[in-house]
């Protein structure tokens, strides 16, 4: 591997750290929002409780192609204003709703659509802020930073969301998440005007969306990019929220032993994303990203394997260190794939590929999991397989061997 070079040349921009500050006080309101709404809606079982979930779910992944095209005309930093606006008074509007109603289920079903709805014109534009505001060389660094944010806050976001919530019920999520809005909404206007506005006012919201989706997937880097990044999520997303719980389960470990795998997972992406932040991604990402895969499927094998406790917990964070491997230096390539003008467009396929493929692979890898002959160890053992695989197949493609920032 070559070291990184042209990174450590120029210095991520001012209004770029102002912007993260922003949106690291979001992240906090949002993580809590989340599990607020999700804990509300146990109390009534868990039909209903998948119900109130899916209604978040199902409306942003309807409308994400149209909040990314939106994004793209009118400029992403406007849409992101009006998205946090549209958060602030929803969920400002709901700690008097929950005060006088209490927590019934058709609150949280339009509350859980509502938040639904403005995300899907919230996350287009949030996510390509980072190649609008750097220059393209740092996008890398940039890009790791919001990642080892992220990090954070999958370790104890939720934890503290747990406190808000136990302390004073929805109400109280409710509150904090309008104010972290606030603080974001102060942000977005701070640095408003530090980024060009893109994109073509003039052109109608269908066209727009038919044209980001010739960019995507008319573009032959682009194209195999979000195959690439489809098949690697698919195969290691659902280890979070599944198949780790599920591989607790099965040992016998308890609730705690499972979060702590799930901590050192997510350790194991932070490390990445912290070494791409301070000294920059290695000077060949498309021929660095898919050793991540390969990483990813030694942590999986291990699991698979490894019954000690200690042995778990460092395969769980070799598969994370895999994991921060490929999305660290694949991201990167995806973003500055397409022009500036396209980006919230591109945002929203990228999410919409990387919903669709946890839809279609949770239930299926936990039916799997299920069958007597081949258990969450089979299951563990196939995907690490299948990852490792996917990582030399991309290996093996120039396109994507070849591919620099």
């Amino acid at each position: 591997m070559t070291p990184p070079v042209e990174p450590d040349t120029q210095r991520i921009p001012v209004r770029y750290w102002i912007w993260l500050l922003g949106a690291a006080v979001s992240l906090l309101g949002d993580y809590t929002m989340t599990f607020a709404v999700g804990w509300s809606a146990t109390q009534y079982g868990g039909r209903v409780a998948g119900l109130v979930l899916l209604l978040m779910v199902a409306p942003r992944a309807v409308l994400l192609l149209i909040g990314g095209a939106v994004g793209d005309r009118f400029g992403a930093p406007r849409v992101l204003l009006a998205s946090c606006v549209a958060m602030f008074v929803l969920t400002a509007a709901l700690v008097p709703a929950s005060l006088e109603f209490g927590e019934p289920i058709w609150l949280l079903i339009v509350t859980s659509f509502g938040l639904g709805v403005i995300e899907a014109f919230f996350l287009p534009s949030y996510r390509s802020m980072p190649r609008l505001l750097v220059p393209t060389s740092v996008v890398p660094r940039a890009l790791a930073s919001l990642q080892v944010l992220g990090v954070l806050f999958a370790v104890c976001g939720t934890a503290i969301g747990g406190l808000v919530v136990g302390w004073a019920g929805l109400k109280a999520a409710s509150g904090l998440n309008a104010i972290t809005f606030l603080v974001m909404i102060a942000t977005l206007v701070i640095i408003r005007g530090t980024t060009q506005q893109h994109g073509a006012t003039g052109t109608r919201i269908l066209r727009s969306i038919g044209d980001g989706l010739k960019v995507a997937f008319g573009n032959p880097l682009t194209r195999t990019l979000l195959i690439v990044m489809l098949i690697a999520y698919g195969l290691l997303q659902p280890m979070d929220g599944l198949l780790l719980p599920l591989l607790a389960r099965d040992h016998g470990w308890s609730a705690s032993t499972a979060a702590l795998l799930l901590s050192c997972r997510a350790l194991g992406v932070g490390i990445i994303a912290l070494r791409i932040m301070t000294r920059g991604a290695f000077a060949r990402p498309g021929l660095v990203a898919p050793f991540g895969l390969v990483i990813a499927g030694v942590g999986l094998f291990g699991l698979s394997e490894l019954e000690a406790l200690p042995l778990a917990i460092a395969s769980a964070m070799i598969s994370g260190i895999g994991v921060g491997v490929f999305t660290g230096h694949l991201l990167p390539l995806l973003m500055n794939s397409v022009e500036k003008e396209y980006q919230s467009r591109l945002q929203s396929v990228v999410v919409l590929c990387q919903s669709s493929a946890v839809v279609i692979m949770n239930p299926l890898l936990g039916t799997f999991a299920d069958l007597n002959a081949i258990g969450i160890t089979g299951v563990c053992l196939g995907v690490g397989i299948a990852s490792a695989l996917l990582g030399v197949i991309a290996l093996n493609r120039p396109i994507f061997r070849n591919a620099t920032v």
